[in-house]
């Protein structure tokens, strides 16, 4: 090997891969992989088959091939060689490897489920038709924008059984900022808005979506766009990221904040570690920003009764410049079939709970506790076309596994559809399905 290093013919080639890929590198425990990491996408490439790659596009031998991080945790790859080796080729030739290979290994790093990443060219249609992802229609300018599923917390109350505990969802699905803001523009244009609200909300935790502030920038850059909110549990909230939103554009943030006592934080976090004070602060933060802050505590009853009335307390005293939006979202308990329901515990009617509501204000001098959608700037407008019928049979293939073990996606009429009953089907297999239910352009289906 010494030999090697000098003979004055070889040369060393040195490729700063830290420098060319959005991801912080590391070593696998056994130095087989590298892991790639960018928020909450984990995925790892094999140190051999990156190795074989290069040493076959350029005639080198696979052993002249050497893989360090140096002190700054820069990954670099060292290529000896007696030939010329043209770096930006090299480097071309492992962005390609990579981006081949990557999409196989990819993990939420919250839920550790396989993660999906959902491209144009994977479905070359707009994002219309699925609960999970996309962009949600229900008949006003609020367009809901959703770029991934999964949630670092396991809140008892959680309507679609999200998070690490979940016993339903297999899978997790995240999607190219530029295709969410291009089927975000396409919706805009065919419902002929002139003042939408782009709403990001997911089946899990919006701000752990790794490129959120490129999305608020693209959603901003639509001339029709009007506001730009948010839902958070705050667990991924920064200062940084805070004053990143408010520059691309974010209008609102609704902050969940369920209790004022750490221990029953936690509890209804399901969470541990979960840490009250920093989401105080982080609510103080954005209240002092120029994004508007709404926080939005459930309330569950004969659980957090009193934090309610500590977090009116509590918006009153950080919140006083808001003029735009209601500064409090209180949320009604509501039992979910597909959800995780507290033992013991019922919903109020919705009579009763606007009742109770109107005694806070009362009580502590509030107003718009009870919400109308007029005090979000939101009104109805015409929906997009529905092209799919309940009862339809629609014929397609296979496009990806579902969230759910007999769960398949497929397209047809320029739509996304869940389609349910179709446990083992692999990508390509040709179905037939009939449509069971078309609401808001949500199609499900079951396999016929």
């Amino acid at each position: 090997m010494e030999d090697k290093f000098s003979t004055s013919q070889k040369q060393d080639f040195i490729i700063n891969l830290s420098e060319i890929i959005p991801y912080t590198i590391e070593f696998s425990k056994d130095a087989k992989e590298i892991i790639l990491t960018k928020g909450v996408i984990t995925g790892e490439i094999s140190l051999d088959s990156l190795a074989l790659e290069l040493a076959q596009r350029f005639d080198i031998a696979y052993e002249d091939i050497f893989f360090t991080l140096n002190d700054n945790n820069d990954f670099l790859i060292n290529i000896v060689s007696e030939n010329f080796i043209d770096i930006s080729i090299a480097e071309s030739t492992i962005l390609e490897m990579i981006a081949n290979e990557l999409p196989y290994t990819l993990k939420n790093a919250d839920t550790h489920k396989v993660f999906t990443y959902i491209t144009e060219n994977l479905f070359g249609i707009p994002l219309i038709g699925s609960m999970y992802f996309g962009v949600i229609d229900r008949g006003t300018n609020l367009l809901q924008v959703r770029s991934l599923t999964g949630c670092p917390l396991n809140c008892p109350f959680c309507s679609v059984d999200e998070g690490p505990v979940t016993k339903t969802k297999h899978r997790d699905f995240i999607i190219d900022s530029d295709y969410l803001v291009n089927t975000y523009d396409y919706v805009v244009k065919e419902k002929k808005l002139k003042k939408a609200e782009a709403h990001l909300d997911s089946q899990g935790e919006p701000m752990a979506y790794p490129y959120i502030v490129d999305l608020v920038q693209g959603l901003a850059n639509n001339p029709n766009t009007a506001i730009i909110s948010a839902q958070t549990n705050g667990w991924y909230l920064t200062e940084k990221l805070v004053d990143d939103l408010e520059s691309a554009g974010l209008s609102r943030i609704n902050l969940s904040i369920n209790s004022m006592e750490l221990n029953k934080a936690k509890r209804l976090s399901g969470r541990g570690d979960y840490s009250l004070q920093k989401i105080l602060d982080m609510a103080e933060y954005i209240a002092n920003s120029k994004i508007s802050l709404l926080l939005a505590p459930l309330w569950i009853s004969g659980i957090n009764d009193t934090d309610i009335e500590e977090i009116i307390k509590f918006s009153k005293g950080i919140n006083k410049k808001e003029k735009r939006f209601p500064p409090l979202g209180i949320q009604n308990y509501l039992i979910h079939q597909q959800g995780r329901n507290m033992k013991g515990v019922t919903s109020k009617t919705f009579k009763t709970f606007n009742e109770q509501l109107r005694e806070f204000e009362r009580k502590y001098d509030v107003s718009n506790l009870v919400l109308k959608q007029s005090m979000f700037e939101s009104y109805k407008s015409n929906m997009l076309p529905n092209p799919l019928k309940t009862g339809e049979i629609i014929s397609g293939r296979v496009i990806l596994p579902g969230r759910l073990n007999d769960e398949i996606f497929t397209v047809a009429k320029n739509r996304i559809i869940h389609v349910t009953g179709a446990e083992g089907l692999s990508v390509g297999t040709k179905i037939k399905a009939r449509i069971v239910r078309n609401r808001h352009n949500i199609f499900f289906a079951k396999k016929v």
